[in-house]
């Protein structure tokens, strides 16, 4: 038996989505039977940049970042993934253009992945679920607009709390330089963040 064999226990990915949308638990087991375990290593990309993003994520457990280079060639870390959550690249993956950004593993990660075409079946089949997928780009659009709004009216210090706050595994797990980016700062200033707090 493979890894992916031992780990396809899809309960989680359909109490994931009994969570977020009211249907017929038969339907939900329905919909995750379609999913497919996946499994990423360490620094292992689910999506590169220039490729159309064709997964949809289930991540249940590990650490995954969106990232993206600057001008200057640095890698900008735009966002974190953490376990029980969705990962895509959204205008990619809806829009069937060219990713403009990365997404990679960094721990090892384990979920299930639906293809667009499968996903959108499930749209047309199933249209409770269509509710599903509403929720999830309403959670993705507030998530970016408190961060949007964060880099503007929230000092370092105030960005690193409350991150320290809602995605503690993140400073577990991540990179300084990662974590840096992600906040806007140098990696020596959130040294001295840490230090201070």
């Amino acid at each position: 038996m493979t890894a992916l064999e031992q780990m396809d226990n899809r309960e989680s990915l359909t109490n994931f989505i009994l969570n977020v949308v009211k249907i017929p638990k038969r339907d939900a087991e329905e919909i995750t039977a379609s999913f497919h375990p996946i499994e990423l290593k360490e620094k292992e990309f689910l999506l590169k940049e220039n490729v159309v993003s064709d997964d949809y994520l289930y991540l249940e457990s590990g650490l995954m970042r969106i990232f993206l280079y600057g001008l200057d060639g640095e890698e900008i870390t735009i966002d974190f993934f953490t376990e029980n959550n969705i990962v895509f690249e959204i205008t990619s993956f809806f829009n069937r253009v060219p990713s403009e950004a990365y997404i990679q593993a960094i721990t090892t990660c384990t979920g299930y992945r639906i293809s667009y075409d499968e996903l959108n079946a499930h749209f047309h089949n199933k249209p409770a679920f269509r509710d599903f997928g509403r929720a999830i780009l309403v959670k993705e659009f507030i998530a970016s607009q408190r961060r949007n709004y964060g880099m503007i009216n929230r000092t370092a210090k105030e960005r690193y709390q409350n991150l320290l706050t809602t995605k503690p595994q993140i400073i577990q797990y991540a990179p300084l330089k990662y974590i840096a980016s992600y906040l806007g700062v140098t990696d020596s200033t959130l040294s001295r963040l840490r230090k201070k707090m």
